[in-house]
């Protein structure tokens, strides 16, 4: 992983998404912006990328287009809750787990 490498919480809107959420899947999980993803929990993916916020959100608007969504950095190493072994092993690693 470079050392540049900031991770962010993407959270999806369910209400507002529909159909669009499988572009956007899609788009994160093969997109060269992310070196890892994740996605242990509907509607919520985690990415590394070297990239600030607003690009990120940036290359999400076309896929979203008008359903809402939040793009926030996190701290992996503050992270707790009730997951399973795979998905603690991304958030310490951040590189993708299939």
């Amino acid at each position: 992983m470079p050392t540049n490498s900031r991770t962010f919480m993407i959270v999806l809107d369910a209400d507002t998404i529909g159909s669009d959420y499988s572009d956007v899947a899609v788009f994160i999980s093969k997109s060269p912006l992310f070196h890892g993803w994740w996605n242990h929990l509907p509607y919520v993916f985690l990415v590394s990328t070297d990239l600030d916020a607003d690009t990120v959100s940036e290359s999400l608007r076309p896929l979203t287009k008008s359903a809402r969504f939040l793009v926030i950095e996190v701290n992996p190493a503050a992270s707790e809750g009730r997951l399973p072994p795979r998905s603690w092993e991304w958030i310490r690693n951040r590189e993708h787990i299939a």
